[in-house]
This record gives C-alpha cells, sequence and structure tokens, in this order.
C-alpha cells in the first residue's frame, strides 16, 4: 500500500511516496509561506496532480508544524511563522479535491513515532522528542505511547519562557543560531554555514556557538528535571551533525544535577531529516488500517 506523505516545515514542504516502511521517492519545494494560503494549497495540488497520475496512492499523510486535530486532522494552533494556516482541514482538502483520506498530527509528535515505532525510541518505553530547526518542537512518548494533551498541544518546548519573558526557541533553535551570527558580523545563511565556521576554530563562530549550546542545554535540563524521561532524542538541521549531542552535553553537564544526568540519554535521531515523513506514513497506515476494520 503506497502512502502520500508530507512533512510541512516552515522552510520546505518535503514529500515522499512510502510503503511497508521503505521510501520509495522524496522530494522537497520551498514552503514560501510569505506567498500565504493559496500559494500553499497550490504546491499541494502540484505534488498530487503529479504523483496520483503515476502511482496508486492510497492514502496520504501529514506533518505538520504547529497543533493538530488528529481526529479532524486540521490545524487547531498555527506555527507563529504561518499564521494563516489557522483552521486549515487537511482531511477536507484532500478529501473533496482527491476522494483521499488524509491523517495529520504535529511534525515532532510524527519524529516521535516514527522514532518509536522504528528508530532509537523503541528502545525506550519513556523518552522525549526534541526537533531544532526555525523553531524548537517537542514530542513527549510515556509508557511506549505518544501523548499529545487534551487539546493536542503537549511538548511544545519552544514556547517555555526563559529569563526576561523571551521565548525557548527565540535564543536555542537554529534560526535564533543564524541571527547571532550575523548580528557578530558572520557571513552566512544558515546553521552548516555557522559550525563551518566553528569547525575552522572562527573565534566569533565558537563565542556564538557556545552562547547557543549554552541556552539549548537549559531547556533540555528543565524539560529532564520535569518528564525524567529515560533519554531525550534531538533531531532536525544541524542537529544532524555527529557529535551535535556530545557538544551539547558539555554544556548540560554544567547545570543538570548528576543524578539527573547520569541517568538520562541524550542522542541523535536515527531518521535524521525523514523522520517527519516516515512519522506521518505510521500514523496514516494505522489509522486507515483501522477505518477498515470498523
Amino acid at each position: 500500500m503506497k502512502i502520500l506523505c508530507f512533512d510541512i516545515g516552515c522552510t520546505d514542504i518535503k514529500y515522499g511516496v512510502i510503503e511497508d516502511g521503505k521510501i520509495l521517492m522524496k522530494k522537497k519545494v520551498p514552503n514560501n509561506i510569505e506567498a500565504g494560503l493559496d500559494n500553499f494549497m497550490e504546491n499541494l495540488s502540484i505534488i498530487v496532480d503529479c504523483l496520483t497520475a503515476t502511482m496508486d496512492i492510497a492514502c496520504i499523510g501529514v506533518s505538520c508544524a504547529g497543533s493538530i486535530d488528529i481526529y479532524q486532522s486540521k490545524i487547531i494552533v498555527p506555527p507563529d511563522h504561518a499564521r494563516w494556516l489557522n483552521g486549515f482541514d487537511f482531511k477536507k482538502f484532500f478529501g473533496e479535491k482527491y476522494g483521499l483520506e488524509c491523517y495529520a498530527d504535529n511534525d515532532v509528535n510524527c519524529f516521535g513515532t516514527a522514532e518509536m515505532t522504528a528508530g532509537y525510541g523503541k528502545e525506550f518505553d519513556h523518552f522525549l522528542m526534541m526537533t531544532v530547526g526555525t523553531g524548537i518542537g517537542g514530542a513527549v512518548i510515556m509508557k511506549k505511547e505518544l501523548w499529545r494533551g487534551p487539546n493536542f498541544n503537549a511538548g511544545e518546548f519552544g514556547r517555555m519562557i526563559m529569563q526576561n519573558g523571551v521565548k525557548y526557541e527565540d535564543v536555542a533553535s537554529t534560526s535564533s543560531l543564524v541571527r547571532s551570527a550575523k548580528a557578530a558580523g558572520l557571513d552566512v545563511k544558515d546553521g552548516v554555514d555557522v559550525f563551518k565556521l566553528y569547525d575552522e576554530k572562527n573565534k566569533v563562530a565558537e563565542q556564538v556557538v557556545k552562547n547557543f549550546y549554552d541556552y539549548l542545554a537549559i531547556g533540555v535540563a528543565n524539560i529532564v528535571y520535569s518528564f525524567n524521561p529515560q533519554a531525550v532524542i534531538i533531531g532536525g538541521g544541524v542537529t544532524n551533525r555527529p557529535n551535535f549531542c556530545d557538544e551539547l552535553k558539555v554544556e548540560l553537564k554544567k547545570i543538570l544535577h548528576h543524578s539527573f544526568y547520569e541517568t538520562v540519554i541524550i542522542k541523535n535521531s536515527y531518521f535524521k531529516n525523514d523522520g517527519g515523513m516516515l512519522g506521518a506514513y505510521y500514523l496514516a497506515l494505522n489509522s486507515f488500517q483501522e477505518a477498515k476494520h470498523e
């Protein structure tokens, strides 16, 4: 059974066709969030038109930033970068236009689902998923189940309030890292550029990255204190860097009580950039099969 899966972020729309847990094809296009809702819907339509013309698509899975009512596949709290997504109904859009069932969830919930089902999360009963990119997202897995909260808002780690009322993702996301680097006079366009200078021992980049890890560690420490997980699995963007978690742990060890530090595992995600899309696949697969048996 082939499932068309979307991973919709603030920068790109990633999409692919997945069957039996294997990605048959995948691509991405810019989201162009500044172009608004009509452009967004046109991009989705172009992708579906192209793929349904050549493949037998059974249903659609969507991983998207924001809080999503999974029973309606509808965005109830949009991401700050795309407020025009408020109330967007994926089930209605794909159902009315293509006659395809659609199942949608928050992007980090999807990532956590992928890790729990077939990634590093299989090793743990209790773990937290965190993604670091344009913003910071989270998912909470307890007793091998994803906890979304009564209003589908659980795991919004990026909205935690830091000192002076600043949001966590405003000081510890990849976009904040890039902003800080540019403000310090570095010629960079993304997080990869910043870490390239960091690896080259650029003194300014070293300080910018040190500050970034300091802030990131504070948030990780807070969620470890709050949830007492067996592990925190981190994905997205620059976290694919092989020694990212080792570098983060240097700062984390300075502030996290040793009894907590010694009992929590901090590790990079297994699925890296494919986690959201694969999580959307497992969500759609399970939901579609359950609906067939009702």
